[in-house]
Order: structure tokens, then C-alpha cells, then sequence
């Protein structure tokens, strides 16, 4: 059993917005300014939890909330369905289940602290067909710094989580992404404890989305 499908809800947010973590305000903000960014009409979230950030989803038309633990997708149900004007649940591992997202439907992918847990090859071939050409893929990864992959915040619960947790560098993000998921560019914020958060943002090729070296082309002179 996925030791994600044990943690409390309670045990996560506790521990997730501790102040010597902070992790889940820093996360609102980005997937805020993601929002901001792209004004998106229809977002899914891999790995959505309880719904933290789902507040900044209220102009989108339709917003998939995606994760294995179905207490999570309760609570983050009974708390963002009445602000949103279409939330649906979808119970799923990625990593063994298919996700039920239309094809090309999707023009925001938030991704937070989920690929450390996930089979990379899989988890990208989901995102790619559910993300529409131009459509934009945001990926927060934690850097642990040296401090150890899960904090002390009392918190015990999460340990089993931290046993399999595995860092994903970024050569190796960027080779999974490639070549259809172009890189736009990272940020990192630094967390109270020492750690840090990385956010990589990719937009899908496509036809409607030419790669940049195929805007320098000029004709020839007949």
C-alpha cells in the first residue's frame, strides 16, 4: 500500500504549515502567480492533496483534482466545490492508473513535490496527453540541502513517505520533458528549514506552438 494512502489529512497540513517548513504557503503562491500568468479556463492539479492553492481556481471553467488518497479528495471537495464552477475528483496512483482527463483539454498542469514519488515515464506520458499544445506545466521540486527529506515537526506520521522519496535532479527532469515539453525557466525559494523549493515552468509544443528556432528561419530571395 502507497504510504501516501495512510498519512492523516490533519498530519499533513500540520506538518506541511509548520514555521519551520512554510511549504504549503510558498506553494499557494506559486500555483497563484501560475494563475496569474495564464488566466486558465481549465487546470489540473497532479498530486492535489487537500486542495491547497484550489482558492485561486475560481475564474476556471473546469478544474481536475488529482491524487491516490481519497480522504484528501473529500475534505478538498467539501471545501472548494461550493467557489468552483466545475471540480471533479479523480481517485488515482498514476503510477499504475490511467487518468480519465480528456486529451489536449488542459491549459494549466500544477505538479508540486509529487515526482519524487511517482514513476517519472509514466507520470509525463499522463501529463502530455492531457495538456493542451501551448498549454502550460508547472513542477515544484524539493532540493533537501543536505537537512534530510522530511523536517521535525513532531509530526510521525510521514515518516513511511520520506522511505520512498527519491530527489529528482534536474538533468533528469529536462530529459523526461523533452523533447515536447519546453523548458521556460525556473525559480527557487528558500525554505525556513534549509530546504528549497525549485518551480520549472514548460509550455507543450504543438502545432499552434512553434519551437523558437523555427521563428529565426528566412526565406530565400527568388
Amino acid at each position: 500500500m502507497n504510504p501516501w494512502s495512510l498519512v492523516p489529512y490533519a498530519d499533513y497540513e500540520r506538518h506541511m504549515s509548520h514555521e519551520s517548513v512554510g511549504q504549503l504557503a510558498s506553494l499557494s503562491e506559486i500555483t497563484k502567480e501560475k494563475v496569474e500568468q495564464r488566466y486558465p479556463q481549465t487546470v489540473a492539479v497532479y498530486g492535489a492533496c487537500t486542495g491547497n492553492g484550489f482558492a485561486h481556481f475560481v475564474e476556471a471553467r473546469t478544474v481536475y483534482a488529482v491524487d491516490l488518497n481519497p480522504t484528501y479528495l473529500a475534505v478538498l471537495y467539501e471545501r472548494y466545490e461550493p467557489i468552483l464552477n466545475e471540480l471533479i475528483l479523480l481517485q488515482a496512483d498514476v503510477t499504475t492508473d490511467a487518468v480519465a482527463i480528456p486529451p489536449d483539454s488542459v491549459d494549466l498542469v500544477i505538479c508540486h513535490l509529487f515526482l519524487e514519488y511517482v514513476d517519472l515515464e509514466r507520470t509525463f506520458a499522463s501529463i502530455r496527453q492531457t495538456l493542451r499544445p501551448g498549454g502550460l506545466l508547472n513542477i515544484v521540486l524539493q532540493r533537501s540541502n543536505d537537512t534530510g527529506w522530511v523536517s521535525n515537526t513532531g509530526v510521525t506520521t510521514l515518516q513511511p513517505v520520506a522511505a520512498i522519496a527519491n530527489e529528482v535532479s534536474e538533468e533528469t527532469l529536462l530529459r523526461h520533458a523533452a523533447p515536447d515539453l519546453r523548458f521556460e525557466g525556473r525559480q527557487t525559494y528558500r525554505m525556513p528549514n534549509g530546504k528549497s523549493l525549485i518551480s520549472y515552468d514548460f509550455v507543450k509544443m504543438g502545432i499552434n506552438q512553434p519551437d523558437e528556432e523555427s521563428l529565426d528561419f528566412e526565406w530565400p530571395e527568388w
